[in-house]
């Protein structure tokens, strides 16, 4: 393995002398073990004519299945060694603002107590960003709403939220239990933005509930929660169509009030990840599979937060084949 590695390390640089240097390792000793390798496999594996060295056609071979073992071979070690001192590394999950800084943040403040060697690092993207983050590798994880059927990502369902109508004390709609979608034309809408799956979604509801083109009429449109709660203190008559759950601080402070929706309208939480990246998920492609430390996390936002918002519990190990991939 050692070979291997000396040997991924001398085409990474491209150079006996950067790779002997980067592994505390003389130059004399990195070029006798990668010609070691090539008397043993009968085969030159680097071009030595040019400069910077080149990878021979055999050696491009060679390199790609390398690489992976190499990689296996840390990770085999790495799950080991864990097994005795616990889960330990960083994940890094990239998530809306509306499902991250309250749902996933509380995930994250409970795990890290758990395994106290694992930092759990949350960013707060816009949805297409947290897909552009997947596809690219700048996450391990992604939690978005409405996810969709993306061919280059997998989709694992996480829960769905009740919404409701969100609106002052004082409004005229806060002395209702339940409003009908039809009635909601009649006063200013606080929106999501119309380019966000939920503002889209929200906006087809009315639609589909007989609220015709040009109403309700727009206080505004924004792209995250906080700013979307200001905006109906700032409005006496607005409302919002919010997840419940997203202002339950303010509402068991009395500051703001839900009604519940006729019918009702639920939004879809899913996480994603990197289907091309992951171990045994569909058709038998093989991969890299997730750190043990993400794979945890994984476990416990399915576990813990489908639980708290469905009244069950989902255990679904994206490391083995996953049931309901590509669904919301």
């Amino acid at each position: 393995m050692d070979v291997m590695r000396i040997y991924c390390e001398v085409a990474r640089q491209q150079s006996f002398s950067k790779a002997a240097a980067a592994m505390g390792l003389t130059q004399s000793a990195v070029s006798q073990r990668v010609m070691a390798l090539e008397k043993e496999l009968n085969l030159q594996l680097f071009d030595r004519s040019v400069r910077p060295l080149a990878l021979t056609a055999e050696g491009e071979v060679y390199l790609k299945e390398a690489r992976i073992l190499v990689e296996r071979y840390d990770k085999l070690i790495h799950r080991v060694t864990q097994m005795q001192h616990g889960l330990c590394g960083q994940v890094v999950v990239e998530t809306i603002y509306s499902a991250g800084i309250d749902l996933v943040n509380r995930a994250k403040q409970a795990f890290e107590e758990m395994h106290p060697q694992v930092t759990v690092e949350i960013q707060y993207k816009r949805p297409d960003e947290i897909h552009d983050g997947i596809k690219h590798g700048r996450c391990d994880l992604g939690v978005v709403s409405y996810p969709r059927h993306w061919r280059d990502v997998g989709v694992v369902h996480l829960r769905n939220e009740p919404m409701a109508v969100i609106c002052r004390p004082d409004h005229e709609l806060a002395a209702k239990k339940k409003v009908d979608a039809s009635e909601l034309g009649a006063w200013p809408l606080v929106a999501f933005e119309s380019n966000l799956p939920v503002g889209r979604n929200v906006k087809r509801y009315l639609r589909q509930h007989g609220i015709p083109s040009g109403f309700p009429r727009l206080v505004g449109e924004f792209d995250n929660i906080d700013t979307m709660r200001h905006a109906l203190a700032e409005v006496p008559d607005s409302y919002a169509i919010l997840p419940k759950c997203s202002a339950q601080k303010q509402i068991d402070r009395g500051s703001l009030v839900a009604v519940e929706l006729i019918p009702p309208l639920m939004r879809p939480l899913g996480v994603i990840y990197d289907r091309q990246g992951t171990r045994g998920i569909r058709g038998g492609r093989v991969g890299r599979e997730f750190t043990p430390a993400v794979q945890g996390f994984l476990d416990y936002l399915l576990e813990h937060v489908s639980k708290a918002s469905e009244g069950s519990t989902t255990n679904v190990s994206a490391n083995s084949e996953l049931q309901g991939v590509g669904s919301v």
